[in-house]
């Protein structure tokens, strides 16, 4: 019998590179059905689903129960599922229908390094999935996929009835499958930045409107504190001012006319009721209301800071009149067969539209190659390659790349490194210190914290992207080639990330499965 609950109780856990704890004392439920854990890239996701799984120890707090079977899909397609064999030689009926679904050929598992993105995706998942655990985790399992793949993914996870945890920024996959979401999210309170994990019930729509109706309520609330501490201070320097009165009338005395006996009256019964002692009271009193006010404010989280990608750009576009020219013909898959013996062969086709290309497959038989139409890309063109998976998408790109003329180029290929993350740190410590203010600036302005990177812990993939983009924009290329930029960012980044690219003034190529984002270059690009 399956688990009801998954429980994670008071968490702690700080990497030995860091001062700071990535996250303290917080605590969530998975039950049976699929749960979205979304957050800001370097929040902590991935590191509580290490822990969850046993793989990393917390400084403090517990995981139970202790002895649940788990399977994890990773968001990382180089890494190769440790039973790929197994699933190879697996023809059970269940396994046939997971092959079905998921549109995987019979020589996929013999073959994974040479397979697209997507294609090694959907082995991950298939792989994740035919164990049957008691928890299934799937870390951004939409990335690198397109449209038709992602509908297979969601009837996967559908047909999944244990506890399932998906990692995802993708509002489509968590409106389709999840009934609860549990967020990270940086919160703002006593003059300080800190994570909290709140769980919402509902799918991602459901849920953010749950958030931004607690954030409103939130700021209503600190609002009122806010005035009504304006209040209290405005009525404690009158009540200062009396006391002061009182202070000086007791040490210096007040002037009555001999013949004004109400005022002498009126100052005998203070000095017998104690009148002046009570204006000091009434002030003391209000002090203190003061001060529980002040302390209310400061306990009131509201969410932090963001920024929008507002990064200035000063780079001015190649005076060329061509930065890439491709003519029509046919470009290989394997790479050996020319393009003559292709053309009685099936074969993928792109066709362009503006500056969008879209690549399909051939209506019958597996495609050998691409044809491609006549391509020329200008200094301020603003490209877009839309595909299936496997069409020829980064064939077409490393072609464009090997015919691009002697221009400045910025390449951040779909899939990064532990190399690359190395690199790019000591790139940006070797830098001037103007320019690394300038890189420091412009990852702030992707929602990415700069402080971060002074430490020697592992960024996250979409940490990583982003300071790519920045360390490579100080360079200031001509030409900006980038293969699925919004794989593993977070809503907000991809937001960040459209206005970078969309107010990039030189020539950008980008490949993305991503609608929402190419509707933002297309339509941006198509109002210039």
């Amino acid at each position: 019998m399956q688990p009801i609950n998954l429980s994670l109780s008071n968490i702690t856990f700080t990497y030995p590179s860091s001062s700071e704890p990535l996250f303290t004392q917080i605590s969530c439920t998975f039950p049976q059905g699929w749960t979205a854990v979304l957050g800001d890239n370097g929040i902590g996701k991935s590191t509580l689903m290490a822990i969850t799984q046993g793989k990393l120890r917390p400084d403090s707090g517990h995981v139970t129960p202790r002895n649940l079977v788990f399977s994890y899909c990773p968001q990382d397609i180089s890494d190769q599922p440790l039973d790929l064999e197994d699933f190879a030689s697996d023809w059970q009926p269940g396994a046939i229908r997971l092959r079905e679904r998921l549109g995987i050929e019979d020589d996929w598992p013999y073959r994974y390094d040479s397979l697209s993105g997507g294609e090694k995706k959907r082995l991950q998942i298939a792989c994740a999935l035919i164990r049957d655990p008691d928890a299934l985790i799937l870390d951004e399992p939409t990335n690198h996929v397109d449209a038709p793949t992602k509908r297979a993914i969601i009837a996967a996870m559908r047909e999944y009835h244990g506890i399932g945890v998906v990692v995802s920024h993708d509002v489509t996959l968590i409106d389709a499958t999840c009934t609860r979401c549990v967020m990270f999210e940086r919160r703002h309170v006593g003059g300080q930045n800190h994570t909290e994990v709140i769980t919402y019930q509902g799918n991602y729509s459901q849920a953010i409107k749950q958030q931004q109706c607690n954030e409103r309520a939130a700021l209503e609330r600190l609002s009122d504190i806010r005035r009504e501490v304006k209040r209290l201070e405005s009525a404690q320097s009158q009540r200062f001012a009396k006391v002061q009165q009182v202070e000086y009338t007791k040490r210096h005395g007040e002037r009555i006319n001999p013949k004004d006996h109400d005022a002498r009256n009126r100052r005998n019964l203070a000095k017998m009721t104690g009148l002046d002692s009570g204006v000091s009271q009434s002030y003391a009193q209000l002090n203190g209301r003061l001060a529980q006010a002040r302390r209310t404010g400061e306990t009131i989280s509201t969410a932090s800071k963001r920024y929008n990608g507002n990064i200035w750009i000063d780079i001015a576009p190649s005076g060329k009149r061509e930065l890439i020219r491709l003519e029509p013909r046919v470009i290989p898959f394997d790479g050996h067969r020319s393009g003559k013996e292709l053309l009685a062969q099936p074969v993928c086709r792109a066709t362009q539209t503006g500056e969008q290309i879209h690549l399909a497959f051939p209506k019958e038989g597996s495609p050998v190659g691409l044809i491609i139409p006549r391509i020329s890309v200008g200094p301020r063109d603003h490209f877009v390659i839309t595909g299936p998976n496997g069409a020829g998408k980064s064939t077409l790109i490393r072609t464009m790349i090997d015919a691009a003329t002697d221009v400045p180029t910025m390449i951040i290929q779909q899939n990064t490194t532990i190399a690359d993350a190395n690199q790019a740190r000591t790139l940006l410590q070797s830098m001037p210190s103007s320019d690394k203010s300038m890189v420091l600036s412009a990852y702030a302005q992707l929602n990415a914290n700069p402080d971060q990177l002074h430490q020697t812990g592992l960024l996250s993939p979409g940490e990583l992207r982003k300071l790519m983009l920045c360390l490579g924009l100080v360079r200031k290329p001509q030409l900006i080639v980038m293969d699925e930029p919004t794989n593993h960012l977070d809503l907000h980044s991809k937001k960040a990330f459209a206005r970078v690219l969309c107010d990039y003034p030189g020539a950008l190529i980008i490949v993305s499965h991503d609608d929402w984002f190419v509707r933002q270059l297309t339509t941006a690009n198509g109002s210039h």
